[in-house]
């Protein structure tokens, strides 16, 4: 009988191990399968992980007085408000030159230039021969940009070439503005030795004419600028023409322009004057990954409303049917997928 109750004891013990150790490996392959749910879970989250840090980047404009710096604040907003992880700040800069410049070192992400300027720095051209810019990248076409000079009516000067011997302002010492006064007085057989070059921004130079201290100013700038405007409106202030064949053959980053009568008051007749495009601008030194460039001009043109009546000439000209125009460097991957989405045929020669 002790043996008996001995056995059955042993027995029952044994059943219960069974069921605890039942019990047991339904519990752990129930946390395997909850692990390997959360970790599918997880792979399937990282295939389209969220920017987790916040990128601040500034974009390079020209002058408070003219339009670029209006556009490019308003651009900075949208690109905050929209793209997630980036953070924009519109800056006032000396401009093309000096914009282009801070991209090659990677001091800035993105900045606006003259068409010409930014083909010449990536090409190496002109004053970037032997100092190539080749990370230097385009994003898309903003305003359209003139090459304008003004003097007084009753200053005797009628044409580019009875410059000489005046006093001219060229516009900022090492802007992409003074080095297309100089491509402009070559052509005409001028150069520093055959001028009194002064070196003024905009707004100083248009004071500095009206007030006689100068003779004539270049001007490198959209039409109708604040500072343009007030020079014409304050004194009898006159656009000269440009439209000798030698300089569009010299320059053909510039196609000819025909300004109408009344454009700017005081001016009453058309002139023909040369125009480019100022091209948005980024580099390969930026910091900024083709998908941060392609969500930025997808942010950009998609919300264009907020950026556009930031000036006259900005709604008028920076629009989609001109995005592609005058851009003679590479255009940076991002925006080319995103010009592509839409529609438009990139050339072979400028995907980069």
């Amino acid at each position: 009988m002790k043996k008996f109750a001995t056995s059955f004891v042993a027995s029952m013990i044994a059943v219960s191990m069974i069921f605890c150790l039942a019990a047991c490996g339904s519990s752990e392959n129930a946390s395997s399968a909850s692990t390997s749910a959360a970790a599918s879970a997880s792979t399937e989250n990282s295939a389209a992980p969220e920017r987790t840090d916040n990128l601040r980047i500034t974009i390079g404009t020209a002058g408070t007085a003219g339009a670029l710096y209006p556009m490019g604040v308003a651009m900075a907003e949208t690109i905050t408000n929209h793209v997630d992880g980036i953070s924009a700040t519109g800056e006032s800069t000396a401009a093309s030159i000096e914009n282009l410049r801070n991209l090659h070192e990677g001091k800035m992400a993105m900045g606006i230039s003259m068409s010409e300027v930014c083909a010449y720095a990536y090409k190496g051209i002109g004053d970037y021969e032997g100092n190539a810019y080749t990370d230097i990248r385009a994003m898309f076409a903003t305003i359209n940009n003139y090459l304008q000079v003004f003097t007084l009516k009753d200053s005797g000067i009628n044409s580019i070439a009875d410059l000489e011997g005046k006093t001219v302002s060229m516009g900022s010492a090492g802007s992409g503005g003074e080095m297309a006064g100089r491509a402009l007085l070559s052509v005409y057989g001028l150069d520093y030795t055959k001028i009194n070059a002064q070196f003024m921004g905009e707004s100083d130079g248009a004071t500095a004419l009206k007030d006689g201290k100068i003779d004539a100013m270049i001007a490198t700038h959209p039409l109708n600028s604040a500072a343009l405007t007030e020079l014409t409106t304050s004194c009898d202030a006159v656009l000269l023409s440009i439209d000798d064949d030698a300089f569009y053959d010299a320059y053909p980053a510039y196609v000819r322009c025909t300004i109408p009568a009344g454009t700017y008051p005081n001016n009453d007749t058309d002139v023909v004057i040369p125009q480019n495009s100022v091209i948005m601008c980024t580099s390969i030194n930026s910091g900024l990954t083709d998908d941060d460039v392609y969500e930025i001009t997808k942010a950009i043109w998609e919300n264009r409303d907020e950026w556009a009546t930031s000036a006259k000439s900005v709604e008028k000209q920076a629009v989609w049917d001109s995005v592609l125009d005058n851009i003679d460097l590479p255009i940076h991957p991002g925006a080319v997928r995103y010009f592509e989405e839409k529609g438009l045929t990139i050339p072979e020669n400028l995907k980069g």
